[in-house]
C-alpha cells in the first residue's frame, strides 16, 4: 500500500481506528494517518480526509458520531441518524446485537435480526461511494482492484448415516425402524452396510469434483463434540472418521465445528479443537458454530483464547441475507474491550436449510434467491460464502444437488 492519505479528528479512538482500518486497509487497499493536529492536517500536501465537527472547505468532510468518540455501549442510538462511516461502524462491530431486545432472539439465542435491509452488502456500497468521493477530488489516486470470490462451505454435522457406528447403535437404529414400520428404510440401511449402495451422507467425493472442475475453495467444519441433544456425530475417536478427516485435508479446507454445548461450556470448546489438531497433527485455526449459535461477545472472546484465527458463523439461520453488512472479511471489534482484534469474520450468506426448512422456498426459488445473492457480492467484487450440509443431498433432500450445483453457474 502506497497510497496514503491524512484524516483529521479532534480526538482519536479505537473505534475511529479501526473502521478507517477496515475502509482504507482492507476494503480500499490504501494506507492512512489518523492526526489531531490542524496545523498539521491544513498545510500537508497529502490527500486529506476531515472527519471532525469541523467544515474545512477546500477538503473532503464526514460527519463523525458520537459512537465513534465513545467507549460505552448505547441501548439509544438510532442508526437513521448515523453519518455513513457511523453505519459501516454500527454494521461490522454488531453493535445491535449488543442492544437488541429479547424477542429478537428465537429459542435457541439466536440473533433473528432487526428492521436494517440485510439483502444488500450495505457497508460493501457505502465505501464504494466514499471511493468515489476521494477519486474526484484526487483523480490520480490508486485503489486496490478488488476481485470477486467465491467459498462452498460445508458443515458436517453428521460424517455418515448408516457406516461406521457402532455395533449396537446400528442394532437399536434398525430395531427403531421395525417398531415403526418403516421396512424400505431397513432395506437402504442394510443395502448401505453391505456396501451394495453408497451411504446417502457420502457426497465427498462429489463436491470434490465440482470443487476441482470449477476451481472453487471448498471448506468443511466436523462437529467432534461429545453427544448432546443437538450435537449427534460420532465419537471422535473414530477411525473412520478420522481416515475422512485427514483424505478431506488433501483437497480441501478442515476446520472445527464448535457444539452446541460448547456454548455454554468454555472447556468443551478448546477441547474440541484438540481432538481435531490430534487428528490432522496441526494448529486447527478456522471455525463455524454448530447452530450458528454466536453470542457476542462471548463467542469470540472463546474463539481467540483457543488460538482461532478465522471463524465462519457470521449469517442467519432463518434467512439469507448480509447479517454483517458486508461481503468483505474483517477483523472483529470487541465492544466490550473496545479494541480490534485479530479474529477475521468472513460472513455467508445463505445456508441450505434456511432456504428449505426456513424461508421453505422451492428449487426454482431457491436458486433465484442465490443467484440474487450472488450477484449483490459480484457488484461490490466481494466474496460469496454458502453453506450446505453434505448430508443434505439425498433422501428428502435430493432434489437439492439442483440448488447446490446452480453455485457453480455465473
Amino acid at each position: 500500500m502506497n497510497q496514503f492519505i491524512l484524516i483529521y479528528t479532534e480526538k482519536n479512538t479505537n473505534r475511529i481506528e479501526y473502521i478507517f482500518d477496515f475502509i482504507c486497509c482492507d476494503f480500499l487497499g490504501i494506507d492512512f494517518k489518523i492526526t489531531t493536529d490542524v496545523t498539521e492536517f491544513i498545510n500537508s500536501d497529502l490527500p486529506k480526509i476531515n472527519f471532525s465537527t469541523h467544515f474545512f472547505e477546500d477538503e473532503i468532510n464526514f460527519q463523525i458520531d458520537d459512537i465513534l468518540v465513545e467507549n460505552e455501549i448505547r441501548d439509544d442510538v438510532n442508526y437513521n441518524q448515523l453519518s455513513e462511516i457511523g453505519k459501516c461502524f454500527y454494521w461490522l462491530s454488531r453493535y445491535e446485537e449488543y442492544i437488541a431486545q429479547q424477542h429478537q432472539f428465537d429459542h435457541h439465542n439466536r440473533f433473528l435480526g432487526s428492521e436494517l435491509d440485510y439483502s444488500k452488502p450495505i457497508v460493501d456500497l457505502i465505501v464504494l461511494e466514499i471511493q468515489k468521493i476521494i477519486q474526484l477530488k484526487y483523480p490520480h489516486f490508486q485503489f486496490n482492484k478488488r476481485e470477486f470470490k467465491q467459498i462452498n462451505t460445508h458443515d458436517v454435522d453428521f460424517s455418515w448415516k448408516y457406516l461406521n457406528k457402532p455395533w449396537f447403535e446400528t442394532i437399536g437404529s434398525i430395531g427403531k425402524k421395525v417398531l415403526k414400520g418403516n421396512f424400505k428404510e431397513i432395506k437402504s440401511q442394510i443395502d448401505v452396510l453391505s456396501y451394495k449402495i453408497k451411504d446417502p451422507y457420502d457426497q465427498f467425493n462429489y463436491i470434490k469434483q465440482l470443487s476441482d472442475k470449477y476451481k472453487i475453495e471448498s471448506i468443511f467444519f466436523w462437529l467432534l463434540g461429545d453427544k448432546t441433544e443437538f450435537d449427534r456425530n460420532l465419537n471422535w475417536e473414530n477411525q473412520a472418521q478420522a481416515d475422512l478427516i485427514k483424505a478431506t485435508n488433501q483437497w480441501a479446507k478442515v476446520g472445527i465445528h464448535p457444539s452446541y454445548i460448547s456454548n455454554f461450556n468454555e472447556s468443551s470448546q478448546a477441547l474440541e479443537i484438540k481432538r481435531l489438531e490430534k487428528i490432522l497433527n496441526k494448529k486447527v485455526l478456522i471455525s463455524r458454530q454448530h447452530f450458528i449459535k454466536l453470542n457476542f461477545p462471548n463467542t469470540y472472546q472463546q474463539l481467540l483464547i483457543n488460538g482461532i484465527k478465522e471463524d465462519y458463523s457470521m449469517g442467519f439461520a432463518h434467512k439469507t441475507g448480509f447479517r454483517a453488512g458486508t461481503s468483505t472479511p474483517f477483523k472483529w471489534f470487541d465492544l466490550s474491550t473496545n479494541q480490534q482484534t485479530m479474529l477475521i469474520t468472513y460472513p455467508f450468506v445463505a445456508m441450505d436449510v434456511t432456504l428449505r426448512n426456513y424461508m421453505k422456498l422451492t428449487i426454482e426459488d431457491a436458486i433465484i434467491e442465490l443467484k440474487n445473492l450472488k450477484n449483490n457480492v459480484k457488484e461490490v467484487n466481494g466474496t460469496f460464502i454458502t453453506l450446505f450440509h453434505q448430508s443434505n443431498f439425498e433422501d428428502e433432500w435430493s432434489d437439492w444437488k439442483i440448488v447446490y450445483e446452480s453455485l457453480f453457474n455465473d
